[in-house]
């Protein structure tokens, strides 16, 4: 039995269009829409509801330690938050979302 790809896809051994196909095929079969690669993340439409979006979801992103929750939207708005407020260290800095 293979292992599951790692949320985030750049940690792979081998990056090539094959690996990152294959990785984000896994993943959304598995029903985690949600993929890093590096500093981007892809976001696949489940075509179904899943539970990824409640409060206890939310919470839990607030203030997460990188690389400890799954991928999710809500991961890459709260490092902007934070960023833009100056909380990660050097002062505040503009932040850009593009979707």
């Amino acid at each position: 039995q293979r292992l599951p790809p790692p949320g985030d896809l750049a940690s792979l051994s081998e990056l090539d269009e094959a690996s990152l196909l294959g990785g984000l095929r896994e993943r959304f079969l598995r029903q985690q829409v949600y993929t890093d690669i590096g500093d981007i993340l892809v976001a696949m439409n489940p075509f179904q509801p899943l539970p990824l979006y409640g409060r206890e979801v939310s919470e839990q992103y607030r203030h997460p330690q990188t690389g400890t929750l799954p991928p999710h939207i809500f991961a890459v708005a709260s490092r902007a938050y934070h960023a833009m407020l100056g909380h990660r260290g050097g002062g505040p800095r503009s932040q850009c979302i593009v979707i």
